[in-house]
């Protein structure tokens, strides 16, 4: 059964508003926000070329060693829309910060985000980000 043209408008503002929400979390390192997002049963193929679950996430969180950037850019390409689950996939453009791999310098990764609905609310169930490039900051711009 399709979607109707407001149900599709209605979920695409409510995944655009999760997206939106999750890079503002990422940026004040609130964990505990950012977990809420996710399904208990997450996988991620890790930028590092990991595939990571829930519970190794959170551990990350834990350690401050995930969750730690001074800027992160997200460019949606496409969104794929069903009933109960929404893929949207795209560009991102970050800047680490503190005691994590890769700090002070920007870099370039595509995305693919799988969410589900699951009583009521929808959840980040698989991530995929692969760095297609790491780049120095220039001068200006580590001066920001």
């Amino acid at each position: 059964m399709s979607l109707s043209a407001y149900e599709e408008a209605r979920i695409r503002k409510t995944v655009e508003a999760l997206e939106a929400e999750e890079i503002k979390l990422v940026l004040e390192r609130d964990a505990a926000g950012a977990a809420r997002a996710m399904a208990d049963d997450l996988a991620v193929n890790a930028p590092n070329n990991q595939v990571l679950h829930k519970p190794e996430i959170l551990e990350h969180m834990r350690r401050q060693t995930a969750l730690q950037y001074s800027s992160v850019e997200r460019r949606r390409e496409a969104m794929v829309i069903r009933r109960d689950c929404v893929v949207t996939m795209g560009y991102e453009v970050v800047v680490p910060t503190g005691s994590v791999p890769n700090s002070g310098m920007t870099i370039h990764r595509r995305y693919l985000n799988v969410y589900h609905l699951d009583d009521g609310r929808w959840r980040v169930i698989a991530r995929q980000a692969t760095n297609i490039s790491v780049e120095q900051l220039g001068a200006s711009e580590q001066n920001r």
